[in-house]
């Protein structure tokens, strides 16, 4: 190989890493962190929404914002909630939030909304990898009915109960009010 053609090899190469390199900078960090975080069962699946909210007035207000939403293959909407907490588990909070959210999609948008969703729980230390939980969702009737039970409770109505579960009354905004 005469000393030309391998120069115009090596310039060649140079510029071909040199650009390699180039467009890896251009690609927006989230895409890589969204690939990561994304549960394994959603692999398949186009983000939708991102940190979107919605609205609906009937059966009862109710706004939502969302972490993501995915749209699966077969074109149902798969919900995710993210959480920073040292306890590696979803809790009836966490279902209770994705339920509200896949009633407000679905009637804002008419889109279908799978039964179940995501809680992608990460521990509050740096090298801590999210771990995903899927978590069935409750039904329309049970938010409605959870929506009314907690107006009847804030306008004077009905009074709060204790919960059977005690680790529940702790952080309870309503605890000092319980009989």
């Amino acid at each position: 190989m005469s000393a030309l053609a391998w120069g115009v090899c090596c310039a060649i190469a140079i510029v071909f890493f040199t650009l390699v390199i180039w467009l890896r900078w251009q690609v927006p960090r989230f895409a890589f962190a969204e690939e990561t975080s994304r549960p394994e069962a959603l692999r398949e699946a186009k983000l939708v929404y991102m940190e979107k909210l919605f609205r609906i007035s009937r059966p009862v207000g109710l706004v939502a914002k969302l972490d993501r939403a995915y749209r699966m293959p077969s074109g149902v909407i798969v919900l995710v909630e993210f959480k920073t907490r040292w306890i590696n588990q979803p809790l009836l909070s966490d279902v209770i939030q994705l339920s509200a959210q896949r009633m407000t999609v679905m009637g804002q948008t008419g889109q279908a909304v799978a039964p179940y969703g995501f809680v992608t729980v990460k521990l509050p230390t740096k090298r801590a990898l999210p771990t995903a939980h899927r978590v069935d969702l409750m039904s329309d009737e049970q938010v409605v009915a959870l929506v009314r039970r907690r107006e009847e409770i804030l306008s004077g109505h009905v009074l709060p109960r204790r919960s059977s579960l005690l680790k529940r009354c702790d952080a309870c905004a309503f605890r000092a009010d319980c009989h």
